[in-house]
This record gives C-alpha cells, sequence and structure tokens, in this order.
C-alpha cells in the first residue's frame, strides 16, 4: 500500500509538472506581458510556482532514494522532498516576481533569503 501512495504521488507530481511547462511555454511564446494583463501574469507566476515546485519535489526525492536508509522510510522521504520544493518553489516564485516588478533590491534579497532560512531552521527543529 505504501508503495502505492508513492507511486500515485509521483504520477501526479509528473502530470503538474508537464502541465505546468506545457502552459508555460504556450503562454511565454504566445504572448506578450502587455497582452496577458495583471490577472494573466498572475497566474503565470503561479505556473512558475508549481513547476519550480513539483520538478525540485521530484528531484529531491530521486535523490534521496538513492540513500540506504531513507529506501526503509520512502514516505517520510517524500514529505522532506515536498517541503524542500515549496520552499524553492515559493522562493523563486517570489524572487522572479520582486524582479519582474523591479522592486528587488539587495536588502530585499537578503531579507526574503533569510526568511526563508528560519522557516526551515524551524522545521527542522520542530518536535513532530
Amino acid at each position: 500500500m505504501k508503495n502505492k501512495f508513492i507511486s500515485v504521488t509521483i504520477a501526479i507530481l509528473s502530470a503538474i509538472a508537464l502541465s505546468s511547462l506545457t502552459a508555460l511555454i504556450y503562454v511565454t511564446m504566445s504572448f506578450t506581458p502587455k497582452q496577458l494583463g495583471p490577472a494573466s501574469m498572475t497566474f503565470w507566476f503561479l505556473a512558475v510556482l508549481v513547476l519550480v515546485t513539483s520538478l525540485s519535489t521530484l528531484l529531491d526525492f530521486a535523490i534521496k532514494l538513492r540513500k540506504s536508509d531513507n529506501r526503509a522510510q520512502p514516505r517520510r522521504a517524500l514529505q522532506s522532498s515536498l517541503r524542500t520544493g515549496f520552499l524553492l518553489g515559493f522562493t523563486s516564485a517570489i524572487l522572479l516576481a520582486l524582479s519582474s516588478l523591479r522592486s528587488l533590491s539587495l536588502r530585499d534579497l537578503v531579507l526574503f533569503l533569510l526568511t526563508a532560512l528560519i522557516i526551515e531552521i524551524i522545521f527542522r527543529t520542530r518536535k513532530a
């Protein structure tokens, strides 16, 4: 049952990554940002978030499964990979959005990365 859950999760993440990549390529090649408007640009950034999150989750999970101690507990490795994927996805999408709005400065970058680091430390030191 555990392996079926892992397989279904990997299949869903792969389908999400492929569909968001397809949507991003289509929108990027077909339209300019002025044609899209603010609502469509927001959905574009959300698609970037979904793509980076799913791809980084799949890559991190594949790397973690190569270790022999994670093979016995694949669900725990998947949960850790999901957390890492969300953190990388949100970081990249927010930094990309700030950069496109031309409001990304060095101070904002340092503060945002420190916030992401603090969130990761809190998750790692939290008792479950």
